[in-house]
Protein backbone atom coordinates (compact mmCIF):
# COMPACT_ATOMS: atom_id res chain seq x y z
CA UNK A 1 0.00 0.00 0.00
CA UNK A 2 1.41 3.52 -0.78
CA UNK A 3 2.05 5.95 2.05
CA UNK A 4 -0.54 8.23 1.02
CA UNK A 5 -3.33 5.28 0.83
CA UNK A 6 -4.90 5.72 4.43
CA UNK A 7 -6.74 2.55 5.28
CA UNK A 8 -10.90 3.42 6.06
CA UNK A 9 -9.69 2.66 9.89
CA UNK A 10 -7.52 4.81 10.54
CA UNK A 11 -9.37 7.69 8.26
CA UNK A 12 -12.53 6.70 10.99
CA UNK A 13 -9.90 7.53 13.13
CA UNK A 14 -8.32 10.39 12.14
CA UNK A 15 -11.36 11.83 10.98
CA UNK A 16 -13.66 10.62 13.70
CA UNK A 17 -16.01 9.64 11.45
CA UNK A 18 -17.66 6.08 11.91
CA UNK A 19 -16.89 3.42 8.79
CA UNK A 20 -20.47 3.27 9.22
CA UNK A 21 -20.64 6.90 7.79
CA UNK A 22 -17.30 6.59 5.49
CA UNK A 23 -19.40 4.27 3.50
CA UNK A 24 -22.52 6.07 3.86
CA UNK A 25 -20.75 9.19 2.28
CA UNK A 26 -19.11 7.31 -0.24
CA UNK A 27 -22.36 5.86 -1.74
CA UNK A 28 -23.57 9.72 -1.49
CA UNK A 29 -20.29 11.12 -3.66
CA UNK A 30 -19.35 13.23 -0.59
CA UNK A 31 -16.12 11.30 0.30
CA UNK A 32 -15.38 9.13 -2.52
CA UNK A 33 -12.43 7.15 -1.68
CA UNK A 34 -9.12 7.68 -3.43
CA UNK A 35 -8.73 4.31 -3.86
CA UNK A 36 -10.99 0.79 -4.14
CA UNK A 37 -10.23 -2.53 -4.22
CA UNK A 38 -11.98 -3.93 -7.13
CA UNK A 39 -11.99 -7.56 -5.46
CA UNK A 40 -12.02 -6.85 -1.79
CA UNK A 41 -13.86 -3.58 -2.00
CA UNK A 42 -11.79 -2.46 0.78
CA UNK A 43 -11.72 1.81 1.33
CA UNK A 44 -8.11 3.69 1.18
CA UNK A 45 -8.10 7.09 1.34
CA UNK A 46 -5.31 9.97 1.00
CA UNK A 47 -3.84 12.28 2.94
CA UNK A 48 -5.72 15.75 1.18
CA UNK A 49 -8.96 13.83 1.77
CA UNK A 50 -8.48 14.72 5.63
CA UNK A 51 -9.41 17.66 5.37
CA UNK A 52 -12.67 16.87 3.87
CA UNK A 53 -13.68 14.21 5.95
CA UNK A 54 -12.92 16.81 8.72
CA UNK A 55 -15.28 19.63 7.25
CA UNK A 56 -18.17 17.04 7.10
CA UNK A 57 -17.89 15.91 10.37
CA UNK A 58 -17.91 19.33 11.55
CA UNK A 59 -20.92 19.75 9.03
CA UNK A 60 -23.06 17.50 10.91
CA UNK A 61 -22.24 18.53 14.41
CA UNK A 62 -23.72 21.86 13.34
CA UNK A 63 -26.65 19.75 12.27
CA UNK A 64 -26.47 20.14 8.16
CA UNK A 65 -28.43 17.83 6.31
CA UNK A 66 -26.49 15.22 3.61
CA UNK A 67 -27.49 17.56 0.82
CA UNK A 68 -26.77 20.80 2.32
CA UNK A 69 -23.05 19.29 3.01
CA UNK A 70 -22.53 17.89 -0.51
CA UNK A 71 -24.06 21.70 -1.65
CA UNK A 72 -20.62 23.22 0.74
CA UNK A 73 -18.27 21.09 -0.61
CA UNK A 74 -19.42 21.75 -4.33
CA UNK A 75 -19.07 25.32 -3.61
CA UNK A 76 -16.19 25.45 -1.74
CA UNK A 77 -14.56 23.82 -4.17
CA UNK A 78 -15.44 25.88 -6.62
CA UNK A 79 -14.83 28.69 -4.52
CA UNK A 80 -18.21 29.89 -4.56
CA UNK A 81 -18.22 31.62 -1.08
CA UNK A 82 -21.72 33.31 -1.62
CA UNK A 83 -23.16 29.65 -2.03
CA UNK A 84 -22.01 28.73 1.43
CA UNK A 85 -23.32 31.56 3.31
CA UNK A 86 -26.25 31.28 1.68
CA UNK A 87 -26.48 28.05 2.84
CA UNK A 88 -24.92 28.98 6.64
CA UNK A 89 -27.56 31.79 7.15
CA UNK A 90 -30.20 29.62 5.90
CA UNK A 91 -29.13 26.61 8.64
CA UNK A 92 -28.42 29.64 11.31
CA UNK A 93 -32.52 31.38 10.34
CA UNK A 94 -33.89 27.74 11.04
CA UNK A 95 -32.16 27.56 14.67
CA UNK A 96 -33.48 30.85 15.46
CA UNK A 97 -36.45 29.44 14.63
CA UNK A 98 -36.26 26.34 17.24
CA UNK A 99 -35.03 28.56 19.46
CA UNK A 100 -38.16 30.58 19.90
CA UNK A 101 -39.50 27.21 19.98
CA UNK A 102 -38.34 25.77 22.88
CA UNK A 103 -38.36 29.20 24.77
CA UNK A 104 -42.04 29.54 24.05
CA UNK A 105 -42.16 25.88 25.59
CA UNK A 106 -40.18 26.25 28.67
CA UNK A 107 -42.53 29.56 28.98
CA UNK A 108 -45.40 27.39 29.30
CA UNK A 109 -44.29 24.56 31.37
CA UNK A 110 -42.66 27.31 33.62
CA UNK A 111 -46.45 28.37 34.14
CA UNK A 112 -48.40 25.12 33.52
CA UNK A 113 -49.53 22.53 37.03
CA UNK A 114 -47.97 19.36 35.50
CA UNK A 115 -51.21 17.77 34.08
CA UNK A 116 -52.48 15.77 31.19
CA UNK A 117 -53.09 19.18 29.92
CA UNK A 118 -49.89 20.65 29.43
CA UNK A 119 -51.00 23.27 26.60
CA UNK A 120 -53.89 25.56 28.09
CA UNK A 121 -56.48 25.53 25.14
CA UNK A 122 -60.39 25.80 24.41
CA UNK A 123 -62.17 24.17 21.26
CA UNK A 124 -65.34 24.89 19.87
CA UNK A 125 -67.39 21.87 19.05
CA UNK A 126 -67.32 21.51 15.10
CA UNK A 127 -69.68 23.03 13.15
CA UNK A 128 -70.45 22.22 9.04
CA UNK A 129 -70.36 25.75 7.09
CA UNK A 130 -71.06 26.96 3.68
CA UNK A 131 -67.70 29.09 2.93
CA UNK A 132 -68.27 31.14 -0.31
CA UNK A 133 -64.79 31.23 -2.89
CA UNK A 134 -62.19 33.76 -1.97
CA UNK A 135 -59.53 35.43 -4.16
CA UNK A 136 -56.64 35.39 -2.46
CA UNK A 137 -52.72 36.47 -2.98
CA UNK A 138 -50.25 33.68 -2.07
CA UNK A 139 -46.95 31.75 -1.88
CA UNK A 140 -46.51 28.31 -2.29
CA UNK A 141 -43.20 26.07 -0.99
CA UNK A 142 -42.26 23.26 0.37
CA UNK A 143 -40.46 23.15 3.90
CA UNK A 144 -40.91 22.78 7.85
CA UNK A 145 -44.67 23.71 8.95
CA UNK A 146 -43.30 25.93 12.06
CA UNK A 147 -40.81 28.51 9.92
CA UNK A 148 -42.45 28.17 6.76
CA UNK A 149 -45.55 29.43 7.86
CA UNK A 150 -44.28 32.31 9.70
CA UNK A 151 -41.52 33.20 7.17
CA UNK A 152 -44.10 33.38 4.39
CA UNK A 153 -46.64 35.11 6.23
CA UNK A 154 -44.50 37.51 6.88
CA UNK A 155 -43.28 38.45 3.51
CA UNK A 156 -47.08 38.51 1.81
CA UNK A 157 -47.39 41.30 4.88
CA UNK A 158 -44.38 43.13 4.27
CA UNK A 159 -45.60 43.11 -0.02
CA UNK A 160 -48.99 44.60 1.04
CA UNK A 161 -46.92 47.43 2.95
CA UNK A 162 -44.75 48.14 0.09
CA UNK A 163 -45.07 50.67 -2.67
CA UNK A 164 -44.46 47.72 -4.70
CA UNK A 165 -47.71 46.28 -4.05
CA UNK A 166 -49.86 48.64 -6.25
CA UNK A 167 -52.35 51.39 -6.87
CA UNK A 168 -54.19 52.33 -3.27
CA UNK A 169 -57.62 50.13 -4.37
CA UNK A 170 -55.57 47.04 -3.07
CA UNK A 171 -57.48 45.90 -0.07
CA UNK A 172 -57.02 43.10 2.80
CA UNK A 173 -60.72 41.67 3.30
CA UNK A 174 -59.42 38.51 5.71
CA UNK A 175 -57.62 37.25 8.06
CA UNK A 176 -53.94 35.27 6.82
CA UNK A 177 -54.15 31.40 6.58
CA UNK A 178 -52.47 28.48 5.51
CA UNK A 179 -53.68 25.82 3.04
CA UNK A 180 -51.83 22.23 3.42
CA UNK A 181 -52.17 20.38 0.00
CA UNK A 182 -50.41 17.21 1.66
CA UNK A 183 -52.33 13.92 2.50
CA UNK A 184 -50.27 13.47 5.57
CA UNK A 185 -48.09 15.19 8.27
CA UNK A 186 -44.30 15.99 7.18
CA UNK A 187 -42.06 16.68 8.98
CA UNK A 188 -40.08 18.17 5.93
CA UNK A 189 -41.03 19.26 2.73
CA UNK A 190 -44.65 19.56 3.69
CA UNK A 191 -46.58 21.18 0.23
CA UNK A 192 -47.41 24.78 2.40
CA UNK A 193 -49.68 27.66 0.80
CA UNK A 194 -49.78 30.93 2.78
CA UNK A 195 -52.35 33.11 1.58
CA UNK A 196 -53.94 36.63 2.44
CA UNK A 197 -57.89 37.37 0.95
CA UNK A 198 -57.65 40.45 -0.97
CA UNK A 199 -59.47 42.94 -3.48
CA UNK A 200 -58.04 45.03 -6.13
CA UNK A 201 -54.68 44.52 -8.52
CA UNK A 202 -51.21 43.77 -7.17
CA UNK A 203 -48.32 44.48 -8.99
CA UNK A 204 -45.09 42.62 -8.07
CA UNK A 205 -41.82 41.68 -9.21
CA UNK A 206 -41.56 38.86 -6.80
CA UNK A 207 -42.60 35.40 -9.40
CA UNK A 208 -43.60 33.49 -6.24
CA UNK A 209 -46.52 35.40 -5.75
CA UNK A 210 -49.89 34.11 -7.12
CA UNK A 211 -53.87 35.55 -7.57
CA UNK A 212 -55.84 32.64 -7.55
CA UNK A 213 -59.51 32.17 -6.34
CA UNK A 214 -59.96 29.62 -3.89
CA UNK A 215 -62.88 26.61 -4.01
CA UNK A 216 -65.75 27.33 -1.76
CA UNK A 217 -68.12 25.04 -0.93
CA UNK A 218 -69.05 22.65 2.73
CA UNK A 219 -66.38 22.79 4.85
CA UNK A 220 -66.25 21.30 8.33
CA UNK A 221 -64.99 23.97 10.76
CA UNK A 222 -63.80 24.55 14.41
CA UNK A 223 -62.28 27.30 16.56
CA UNK A 224 -58.92 26.89 18.56
CA UNK A 225 -58.05 28.95 21.34
CA UNK A 226 -54.58 28.83 22.27
CA UNK A 227 -50.52 28.62 21.67
CA UNK A 228 -50.24 27.45 17.97
CA UNK A 229 -48.04 24.80 19.41
CA UNK A 230 -51.14 22.99 20.46
CA UNK A 231 -52.78 23.39 17.27
CA UNK A 232 -52.59 19.07 16.46
CA UNK A 233 -55.40 19.36 19.32
CA UNK A 234 -58.08 21.04 17.08
CA UNK A 235 -56.94 18.99 14.21
CA UNK A 236 -57.62 15.33 15.65
CA UNK A 237 -60.84 17.12 17.14
CA UNK A 238 -62.22 17.60 13.97
CA UNK A 239 -61.63 14.19 12.50
CA UNK A 240 -62.97 12.43 15.09
CA UNK A 241 -65.93 14.37 14.93
CA UNK A 242 -65.67 13.53 11.36
CA UNK A 243 -65.67 9.84 11.57
CA UNK A 244 -68.37 9.90 14.75
CA UNK A 245 -70.77 12.18 12.36
CA UNK A 246 -70.27 9.68 8.69
CA UNK A 247 -68.57 12.73 6.87
CA UNK A 248 -65.88 12.14 5.26
CA UNK A 249 -63.15 14.87 4.69
CA UNK A 250 -60.93 15.81 1.83
CA UNK A 251 -58.04 18.27 0.94
CA UNK A 252 -56.26 20.90 1.26
CA UNK A 253 -57.15 21.79 5.07
CA UNK A 254 -56.83 25.46 6.19
CA UNK A 255 -55.94 27.72 8.94
CA UNK A 256 -57.13 30.89 9.59
CA UNK A 257 -55.86 33.07 12.05
CA UNK A 258 -58.26 35.22 13.50
CA UNK A 259 -55.62 37.75 15.63
CA UNK A 260 -52.37 38.62 15.34
CA UNK A 261 -49.94 37.07 18.05
CA UNK A 262 -47.74 40.59 17.89
CA UNK A 263 -51.19 42.24 19.67
CA UNK A 264 -52.23 39.00 21.85
CA UNK A 265 -50.33 36.78 24.50
CA UNK A 266 -50.64 33.33 23.22
CA UNK A 267 -53.24 31.91 24.97
CA UNK A 268 -55.55 34.29 22.94
CA UNK A 269 -54.62 33.17 19.80
CA UNK A 270 -57.70 32.14 17.87
CA UNK A 271 -57.26 29.95 14.99
CA UNK A 272 -60.31 28.29 12.48
CA UNK A 273 -59.39 24.86 11.63
CA UNK A 274 -61.05 24.22 7.75
CA UNK A 275 -61.77 21.37 6.30
CA UNK A 276 -63.93 20.47 3.01
CA UNK A 277 -66.57 17.89 3.24
CA UNK A 278 -66.33 15.02 0.24
CA UNK A 279 -69.44 13.81 1.42
CA UNK A 280 -72.30 13.12 4.49
CA UNK A 281 -74.24 10.39 5.82
CA UNK A 282 -77.94 11.23 5.68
Amino acid sequence: MAIDQIPIGRFSLISHLSMKALRLYDQKGLLVPAVKDRITGYRSYSISQISTGVTIRTLSILGFSLEEIGKILTAKNAGDDDIVRQIIGERRRRIGSELERLQKTAEILRHQEISLELIPMTLTEPVIKDISPVRVMSIREKGVYEETIGRLIGELCALLGSAESGPAGLRVVGPPMTIYHDGEYKEADADIEVAIPILGRLSSSDERIRISTLNGGRFLSLIYKGPYMGIHEAWSKTYEYAAEKGISLGIPGREYYLNDPDEVPESELMTEILVPIISETD
